[in-house]
């Protein structure tokens, strides 16, 4: 049998046919399918078991959506599907603020109708809360037994107000809650040249200090140990290491967003657009990083509270593609090798964008988005250390390895390369005997949908269990394990 026609036999359970290839995916992605089936090309992958780093919180992963959503018929103790869904990702924190928080009011008397799910959408008009939505919010985070990142509105510089919601937050949720965020994103405050903003153009951080620290006192003054986090900046700033500097003894956990990506960027070209390829190509942790290190520096853990692909909602076809979960996969670990406590997905239910857990209005249910699936792998993947490894590989592969407390060693493999795959050798492996093999594949890069993970898809239910693994014998300390095109194989070892 010919090279290439063994090759596309041996991978042919992680393709696609070419009839259901042509009529889904432009004509780039046909070609690097193509390619996916002729190229494999050598990839070596050193472990160093005695090398560990960070530990992964078991809560790493999380999700973030926005305020608003509390006044829909969302968020539930008799959600079952979502709730499902959330417990199917194991331990996790969900964050509710971001936009929507500094023009969500709450009032101890209000007692609005819940908007329907059937209209979500993305709304700049303020909104009016009660204590009835956040007693269903806590309903429903207790069913998933998550912890919660609660947001109470600063732009409405109204420390009351803030003390008032903050309070009944932590009568209802109690030791649920992880911390009360105080504002979103108020570096974008001030009125700028594209920006509307909620405060003068000459409101800078001291300002933002002064209103900060009359929020944190007023909702203190109520509850003396209220957790307090902030401050949930964005973009490139200096802000984070003065607030560090003022408040790192008085938060119990540092903040900020990261966007890599712009979906208002219209110049293919610009670092910033948002195409698949420049998703899975280059990383930026110019956002993220240096206030990750400035929290480190003071002792103050630190958490991406909001993330996603593209800022703006995202793109269609990058951000609800499948490209999408082989980015947060090794988004995520690269925030956990430095020391991160976790990210939060940001995403409110709606299709075709950036949403992890999509709202589907015709059989009115919560589905998994492709992104999902990065959730999902990486909370099988990083239970445990952090295990030092290097990836030499002509195509962009990146490995992550995971020392587990029950002795396992999980390799995660992910393949970015969207037209070789490859053969990875994996040494370094001490003691282990064997290992499991788990895949994380889709008809393609820009597929949103068809993802299995382990042979399945997620149910109906929120629920999911694997239904197809493969055997890797180690041998003298090594295996392994190819890796098609855009793609991830988590490798259990013990």
């Amino acid at each position: 049998m010919p090279a290439f026609t063994a090759r596309l036999f041996r991978s042919s359970p992680y393709l696609p046919p070419f009839v259901k290839i042509l009529p889904l995916v432009p004509v780039l992605a046909l070609s690097s399918a193509l390619a996916v089936q002729a190229a494999f090309v050598p990839a070596k992958v050193s472990l160093h078991l005695e090398q560990t780093g960070a530990r992964v919180p078991d809560d790493f992963v999380g999700l973030s959506t926005e305020k608003k959503i509390l006044t829909r018929d969302c968020f539930g103790p008799n959600n079952t599907t979502l709730i499902n869904l959330c417990r199917t990702l194991g331990p996790g924190v969900i964050r509710i603020g971001a936009n929507g928080v500094d023009s969500t009011f709450f009032q101890r008397d209000a007692s609005p109708e819940p908007e329907s799910m059937k209209d979500n959408k993305y709304v700049i008009e303020p909104r009016t809360i009660g204590p009835a939505a956040v007693d269903a919010f806590f309903g429903f985070a207790r069913a998933t037994g998550w912890r919660v990142i609660y947001g109470v509105n600063m732009g409405a510089n109204d420390p009351v107000m803030a003390a008032e919601e903050s309070a009944h937050a932590l009568k209802v949720g109690g030791n649920q809650i992880l911390a009360i965020e105080i504002g979103n994103e108020p570096n974008l405050y001030p009125k700028g040249p594209n920006r509307p903003g909620i405060r003068p153009g000459n409101w800078g951080y001291p300002e933002y200090k002064a209103e900060f620290e009359a929020n944190m006192e007023a909702i203190l003054q109520r509850n003396p140990k209220a957790p307090i986090t902030g401050p949930a900046l964005t973009k490139s700033t200096q802000w984070m290491p003065l607030f560090m500097g003022d408040f790192k003894d008085r938060v119990v956990l540092a903040t900020s967003h990261v966007y890599p990506l712009s979906a208002k960027e219209t110049d293919p070209e610009a670092q910033r657009f948002a195409s698949v390829e420049k998703l899975l190509s280059a990383k930026y942790d110019d956002d993220w990083l240096p206030k990750l290190e400035n929290a480190k520096a003071v002792g103050v853990p630190y958490r991406i509270g909001e993330c996603n692909t593209a800022s703006s909602g995202g793109r269609r076809g990058v951000s609800d593609s499948f490209a999408s979960a082989l980015w947060s996969i090794d988004f995520m670990f690269d925030v956990a090798r430095h020391g991160g406590m976790g990210v939060n997905l940001h995403g409110s239910f709606t299709p075709n964008n950036y949403s992890s857990i999509v709202y589907d209005k015709q059989t009115e249910t919560y589905v998994p988005a492709p992104l999902y699936y990065g959730l999902l792998f990486f909370s099988r993947a990083a239970t445990g250390t952090m295990v030092a490894s290097e990836c030499k590989s002509p195509a962009n592969l990146v490995a992550h390895a995971v020392a587990g407390g029950d002795g396992k060693l999980r390799v995660a493999l992910v393949n970015k390369d969207l037209a070789q795959g490859v053969d990875v050798r994996m040494e370094g492996l001490g003691k282990m005997s064997r290992g499991e093999v788990l895949r994380l594949s889709a008809p393609s890069a820009v597929a949103t949908g068809g993802v299995t993970f382990a042979g399945a898809s997620v149910a109906a239910d929120g629920t999911w269990g694997p239904s197809q693994t493969e055997a890797t014998a180690v041998t003298n300390g090594a295996a392994s394990v190819s890796v098609p095109a855009a793609s991830a194989v988590l490798v259990i070892l013990e």
